[in-house]
């Protein structure tokens, strides 16, 4: 979810805003402190990000 949102240029406080959630469930989500479920990954990348998670999935593989 990191490099979504660094993809983006968005602060973790706007992701949890447009979002929905708090800041710190985010933060919490983001560091892998909590599970996130799946269905929450897919709808932050695409309503938030707007991107699949396999153009994620492929910036990650780009930078290794």
């Amino acid at each position: 979810m990191k490099t979504g949102r660094n993809i983006r240029g968005l602060t973790q406080t706007e992701v949890a805003e447009i979002y929905g959630v708090s800041e710190r469930t985010y933060q919490r989500w983001e560091r892998g402190d909590v599970r996130v479920p799946f269905d929450d990954v897919s709808a932050i990348c695409a309503q938030v990000f707007l991107l699949g998670i396999d153009e994620i999935k492929a910036v990650i593989s780009d930078e290794d």
